[in-house]
C-alpha cells in the first residue's frame, strides 16, 4: 500500500495538485473503508449473538459515529503521513521503482470499492443474509 500511496503522492506533485491533502484525503478513504471491512462484520456479529437483533439505531448517531472516525483516521493520517513526512521518505524509498500510470489509476479506484464490497460480503457470510437474491446461512449462526 505504500509505494501507491508514494507514486500517487509523485502524481499529485506532478500536476500540482495540492499532494499534502489530496494524498492524506485519499489515505484516509482507504484506512475509513478498511475500518469498516473490520468494524461491520464485528458490529453485526454483537448485534446478533448478544443483543438479538433487538437493539435499534438512529440514523443520526450512526451518522455521528462514521463522521467521528473519520475524522479521527484524517487526524492520525495527516499527523503520520504529512506532519512526520512520512509520505516524503516513502517517495525517496520507491523512486526508483516505475509503475505504468493507467494501472496505477486502476488500482487507487479500485482499492476502496473492493473494500467496501468486501465489507459487506464478510458480514454476510459470517452472520447470514442475502447476497444477488441468494440466501445465505452465516457460518457464526446457530
Amino acid at each position: 500500500m505504500n509505494f501507491i500511496f508514494a507514486k500517487l503522492f509523485e502524481e499529485y506533485r506532478r500536476k500540482n495538485d495540492s499532494p499534502r491533502y489530496s494524498i492524506s484525503l485519499y489515505i484516509s478513504v482507504v484506512y475509513f473503508f478498511l475500518s469498516f471491512t473490520i468494524l461491520l462484520p464485528i458490529k453485526t456479529f454483537i448485534d446478533k449473538k448478544i443483543f438479538n437483533d433487538q437493539i435499534e439505531y438512529e440514523k443520526s448517531s450512526i451518522m455521528i459515529v462514521v463522521s467521528g472516525l473519520m475524522a479521527i483516521i484524517l487526524l492520525f493520517v495527516y499527523r503520520i503521513y504529512i506532519k512526520n513526512e512520512r509520505i516524503l521518505r516513502l517517495v525517496e524509498r520507491y523512486k526508483e521503482i516505475k509503475i505504468n500510470k493507467v494501472l496505477l489509476y486502476f488500482i487507487i479506484v479500485l482499492i476502496p470499492v473492493i473494500l467496501l464490497l468486501l465489507a459487506g460480503i464478510i458480514t454476510v457470510y459470517l452472520n447470514g443474509g442475502k447476497i444477488l437474491g441468494n440466501e445465505i446461512n452465516g457460518l457464526l449462526e446457530q
